[in-house]
């Protein structure tokens, strides 16, 4: 029986590529994730999520949105962006609102289906009005995420301050924290390979 040739080293290298990205941005993803960095600024942009049914908020929909009010409240900044789909934007506003926010102090972004469109549409409302300081606001597993995409999108003009929401149930116990930053590294890896192609959309 012929010896079978030795596996060449350079071809275990590449097969040990993307496990060593995905746990390089399992890192990014998880690093400081809690740190909230909140300051004054122009506008606070709750990211959306789904709702549960109909119009009931789910939990990730009230934490994010009160996280968001209870900013508001402490004066944080005086306006504030709803982001989402046309469902979730509407659940949104209403916890802002439940919250004790104005109607006159929320924008809504209701045109988005993805963290990439939420920044994005964000975006254009932050141009149209002015604002160049954000308070990014979504649970800790997204936030690093989502501010590197806001960094990406609205360019070093804009001022982002994460402040990660931590009474979230997608960040309770370290199985669901492990099984959500895991999800969102692969989020992660899909947008930077979108990237080097010059597709992020």
């Amino acid at each position: 029986m012929p010896k079978r040739k030795p596996i060449p080293k350079w071809s275990l290298l590449i097969a040990l590529l993307p496990v060593l990205w995905f746990v390089g941005d399992v890192v990014f993803v998880s690093w400081d994730a809690e740190a909230d960095q909140v300051a004054s600024a122009d506008v606070i942009v709750v990211l959306g999520c789904n709702p549960i049914q109909n119009d009931v908020p789910s939990p990730c929909m009230q934490a994010r949105g009160g996280h968001a009010a209870d900013l508001y409240r402490q004066g944080y900044a005086q306006n504030v962006i709803a982001t989402g789909t046309p469902h979730e934007a509407r659940v949104l506003r209403s916890v802002l609102t439940d919250n004790g926010v104005p109607e006159d102090a929320i924008q809504t972004d209701d045109k988005s289906h993805d963290t990439i469109q939420n920044i994005v549409n964000s975006g254009m409302i932050l141009q149209a009005k002015g604002w160049y300081s954000v308070v990014l606001v979504t649970e800790p597993f997204h936030i690093k995420r989502s501010a590197l995409i806001a960094h990406d999108v609205w360019g070093p003009e804009v001022t982002v301050y994460p402040s990660p929401v931590l009474n979230s149930q997608n960040w309770n116990g370290l199985p669901v924290k492990a099984f959500n930053v895991a999800r969102d590294s692969l989020s992660l890896m899909l947008y930077q390979t979108k990237s080097l192609v010059g597709q992020r959309n």
